[in-house]
């Protein structure tokens, strides 16, 4: 074995030590951050960079399927939202991905302008999906998508916002 081979042998043997084989465990508690993309459609402003940040609680399991309370607050450039409602998650044994889905509730705050004032408040729901996979022990990287089924009048037009974004999850 020559030298050089000996710092990379070293470095894979360590990355295979700090990842367990069995990394499907589901928190009862965690905090996430996602950033990436967002479009609100007002104005029809093009996708913009926006984020989520929130918390969600597990407080029932029937076998694989992971039942929680999941709060959280949307970012981007026109819109702020704060939203809370259920998040069902699925984990299997030994699969390292696990699949989620919510419908959350709450308000939004938004600008009929491109970047105007957040003038306007409205009540608001959003369909959520994606998908978890542990990368370390306690923490997961997260995508995630989410449809505004309530979606913001404007000028008589009734606006879906979308976000696409992807993160990290530190479960507890």
């Amino acid at each position: 074995m020559t030298k050089r081979c000996v710092p990379f042998l070293s470095s894979v043997l360590i990355l295979l030590a700090l990842v367990p084989v069995k990394l499907h465990a589901q928190a009862k508690f965690a905090v996430y951050g996602t950033a990436g993309g967002e479009k609100t459609d007002i104005s029809n402003e093009p996708w913009t960079i926006g984020g989520t940040v929130g918390i969600y609680y597990g407080f029932a399991r029937l076998g694989p399927i992971a039942i929680s309370a999941d709060a959280r607050g949307d970012l981007s450039r026109n819109m702020i939202s704060g939203l809370f409602g259920p998040r069902i998650a699925l984990a299997l044994p030994y699969f390292p991905f696990k699949p989620y889905f919510e419908v959350i509730g709450g308000v939004s705050s938004y600008a009929i302008v491109d970047e105007g004032p957040r003038s306007y408040t409205d009540g608001t729901y959003r369909w959520v999906g994606g998908v978890d996979t542990t990368i370390f022990p306690h923490t997961d990287w997260r995508l995630d998508y989410s449809y505004g089924g309530g979606g913001i009048s404007q000028n008589n037009i009734t606006r879906h916002p979308q976000s696409l974004t992807s993160g990290l999850v530190i479960r507890f």
